[in-house]
């Protein structure tokens, strides 16, 4: 399973909006990193788009279409080679770029839709770093498939984790010039195997560029509860956004400079160390589906007696964002907090799944005088929004304690 976890704009987003809010009281220990993990593949995707002095969010995961015509490049869906040609150039920061407008995406999305049925609701946007488009499709029997699409020069997150999206079916295949098509199919909803399909692709570009495109079953996103099909099979999204006339749009943003590490990245353990510690801490038994990254593991283990998810996350320099919040303040079924003779903090709760799910989550929320914050969960399934596999986590919270407080956190 890929670690995709290991990416910066995770890391990045919680700490950002901790550390710019020092006097603020923060959210629940831990929240911004889950929801930033369990939501990545909507959010992350998620551009704001500016139009008019209105914000409008585009939902893709990242991505791009550009049609025969519109954007030069010719040829249908069909008509895609299984390696295409030469790849457009990145763009250096500064260079003059092909001028391509989020009209010109539209209009490509719109050329590239199956010929029978019609099209409505066509929109596109660009931003600096993005371009987007969106439609929906309603095909000759009458059924409705909403459109997303969105170009970008991110980089790719694959296929997702069990732990983010437990009932997604995902497929990767690489291509000679080595780019990479990722499909999946998946549902609006993570926490159920039912409801409205949605069906994505994700293609990366071997000169950096993604494209993502995604369908819904029944209609817009959240418009439908059936679990119809999406109009268009997964084959063909992927021969959508492999088309050569995506070229342009590709080159037409800017090269993303090199990724400096965040500042949750500087001096925390590293992926493998994070899953080497946890995994020595834990009791005898399977583990599956570890998913690290620096500061950060999860994985799924198995005592035989049913799965329980268990993770980890270390974060420096904590004091100040959690000054005066290390008590029992908050809506926690059972919670305890006290201080060891150290100095450390230590706040032991039991709740439910913050997403309305079934499961139980136990956590041990740690901070050492230095700054040190480790915090560890454990639920009784093998995701979050997954159902539940065991009456209760396999771990308890004492042992919680102990895996919280062992000093190989400190890397």
């Amino acid at each position: 399973m890929p670690t995709d976890a290991n990416d910066a704009f995770e890391r990045r987003l919680p700490a950002a909006l901790d550390d710019a809010a020092h006097t603020l009281p923060p959210l629940p220990p831990g929240l911004l990193e889950r929801a930033a993990r369990r939501g990545r593949q909507r959010r992350m995707w998620r551009a704001a788009q500016v139009g008019g002095g209105a914000v409008l969010t585009v939902a893709a995961l990242g991505g791009a279409l550009v049609g025969a015509g519109v954007l030069g490049g010719a040829g249908t869906p069909a008509a895609v080679p299984a390696t295409i040609g030469p790849a457009a150039p990145a763009s250096a920061p500064g260079s003059p770029v092909p001028s391509v407008s989020g009209n010109d995406v539209a209009a490509t999305l719109r050329s590239l839709m199956p010929k029978s049925g019609t099209v409505s609701q066509v929109s596109g946007t660009r931003t600096p770093d993005a371009l987007s488009a969106k439609l929906v499709h309603t095909g000759a029997g009458g059924a409705s498939t909403a459109l997303d699409i969105m170009i970008s020069r991110q980089r790719a997150y694959g296929c997702l984790p069990i732990e983010v999206r437990p009932y997604d079916t995902c497929t990767t295949k690489r291509f000679p010039d080595g780019s990479v098509l990722y499909s999946t199919k998946s549902f609006t909803y993570p926490s159920s195997p039912g409801g409205q399909r949605r069906w994505y692709v994700e293609y990366a570009t071997r000169d950096g560029g993604r494209l993502f495109l995604e369908e819904f079953g029944g209609g817009g996103e959240k418009e439908s509860a059936t679990g119809v099909d999406p109009g268009l099979s997964l084959e063909r999204l992927g021969e959508i956004v492999r088309s050569p006339a995506w070229r342009t749009a590709v080159a037409s943003l800017p090269a993303q400079a090199g990724a400096e590490p965040g500042p949750r990245e500087e001096g925390m353990p590293s992926a493998d160390r994070m899953t080497s510690v946890l995994t020595d801490l834990l009791p005898k038994g399977h583990v599956s589906d570890v998913n690290s990254s620096p500061g950060m593991v999860q994985l799924v283990h198995d005592d035989g007696a049913g799965k329980t998810m268990v993770e980890v996350d270390v974060q420096p320099n904590r004091s100040k964002v959690l000054a005066g919040h290390m008590n029992c303040g908050g809506d926690y079924l059972v919670c305890d907090s006290g201080v060891l003779k150290d100095g450390t903090k230590v706040k032991m709760t039991r709740s439910h799944s913050e997403n309305g799910g079934k499961t139980a989550v136990w956590q041990v929320d740690t901070l050492r005088p230095d700054g040190l914050r480790v915090v560890v969960r454990e639920i009784n399934s093998y995701a979050e929004a997954g159902p539940v596999t065991r009456p209760a986590p396999e771990l308890g919270m004492e042992r919680l304690r102990v895996i919280a407080l062992d000093e190989r956190w400190r890397h």
